[in-house]
């Protein structure tokens, strides 16, 4: 049943990045070799560090000339570099406030519903949102049936006090949702044999893996899920478009702007307005939880202890339920043909456990002073370092004992 190799690949080289404006020092587009106000700044600063210097002086200065050269360089990269990538960032800025606002949704402002009362919902088939049950209420059943990161996120966002906070908080458990549907996909993908991660490793080892990463990996991963829909049961529907709507990346790239739109200053200023943009943002959340429905039948566990049992030549692990919101998770007993690490979290999948390393890892937080549930977020070669962010807080964590983990993922598509 597993397969080694992208079915979905093709010799076509893989997309860019998507451009993200103002990513640089508020001022300069990522990545800065696709923006022309980088390379006006560039090209200033080569004109005037050649000119300046052999220039002829016709009055003397009281500075050294090396001095006097270097600002009169700086004030000229400042001046034909900088000032005019610095006025293009003001026009975006009017540009977006006087942008006309896309047709409100039908969905009321209101705060998701708090979790219902009762134990974890399992489901072994492949999920689909039922059409006769009201969006609204996917929120809080995700509280109880989905991993812990999400649950823990979405219960924030119906606890957040002000409509400010819920603004923030949305966005993180947008992000958040990304994540973990990237990784539980990843570790699966990974234990059939896919090599398709090729894009996760580089963000590791490159500028880190941000909400962009998540998307675009997605987005990447629908020939495959369409081709080879046993691969990850329920991913083909999550991801691709249907009569009810478009697949998920494209809620969650609505989510994934409006967070960018804050980063670069636009964020709300009033009570009404936060309220009006979390109206509009939990339109995207709620069908984003309502396509992402197959992560119940992909419990995360976070196993206990391994004993093996000659007489039946098994193994009975003892593995915590990271399921829903709550942060004491319920301990379960199974009965498995393998062993399994101690103190890792892994998906249940169909065939059995999947390990979630190196995506996921429970890591000892120095700022909050307590194990933390981390997601990879980057890594160095050179130093042999490894950052890790913790769901809840976002806070770094060191993990060089990783390193190798994330070295060996695969550097190409197969």
């Amino acid at each position: 049943m597993l397969m080694h190799g992208n079915a979905a690949s093709s010799l076509a080289p893989p997309p860019p990045f998507p451009k993200r404006r103002n990513a640089v020092l508020r001022l300069y587009d990522a990545p800065l070799y696709r923006d022309g106000a980088f390379w006006n700044t560039v090209v200033w600063c080569l004109i005037s560090s050649i000119s300046i210097p052999t220039a002829s002086t016709t009055e003397p200065s009281k500075l050294p000339p090396w001095l006097d050269n270097l600002l009169a360089i700086i004030a000229m990269v400042i001046i034909f570099g900088v000032v005019p990538a610095w006025i293009r960032l003001l026009i975006r800025r009017w540009r977006w406030r006087r942008r006309p606002q896309p047709p409100r949704q039908e969905v009321p402002p209101v705060p998701l519903h708090a979790a219902p009362v009762g134990p974890a919902l399992r489901v072994s088939a492949t999920h689909r949102a039922d059409p006769a049950r009201p969006v609204s209420e996917v929120p809080a059943d995700a509280r109880n049936t989905f991993p812990h990161p999400i649950a823990r996120a979405l219960r924030a966002l119906q606890q957040a006090p002000t409509d400010k906070d819920r603004y923030e908080a949305l966005l993180d458990a947008a992000e958040i949702l990304a994540i973990t549907l990237s990784v539980t996909t990843a570790a699966l993908l990974q234990e059939a044999g896919q090599r398709d991660l090729s894009l996760l490793r580089r963000a590791y080892f490159g500028k880190g893996a941000m909400f962009g990463t998540w998307t675009t990996w997605l987005r990447e991963l629908q020939p495959l899920a369409a081709a080879r829909p046993d691969l990850v049961a329920g991913l083909h529907q999550a991801l691709g478009d249907g009569p009810d709507g478009p697949g998920i990346v494209t809620h969650l790239n609505a989510l994934r702007e409006e967070r960018n739109r804050a980063a670069h200053g636009d964020k709300p200023k009033s009570q009404p307005e936060s309220a009006l943009r979390v109206a509009e943002g939990t339109h995207h959340l709620e069908r984003a939880l309502a396509k992402a429905q197959f992560l119940k039948a992909t419990p995360w566990l976070f196993t206990v202890s391994c004993v093996y049992r000659p007489r039946s030549r098994d193994f009975e692990v003892v593995a915590k339920d990271a399921t829903g919101d709550h942060p004491d998770f319920e301990r379960r007993t199974f009965t498995w043909e393998h062993p399994v690490g101690i103190d890792m979290f892994y998906v249940h999948g169909p065939e059995g456990p999947v390990p979630l390393s190196p995506f996921v890892a429970d890591l000892f937080c120095p700022q909050c002073r307590q194990m933390e549930v981390s997601y990879a977020y980057k890594a160095h070669k050179g130093n042999r370092t490894a950052t890790f962010k913790s769901f809840g807080r976002g806070h770094d964590i060191a993990a060089p004992d990783l390193v190798d983990d994330l070295l060996s993922l695969p550097d190409q598509r197969g």
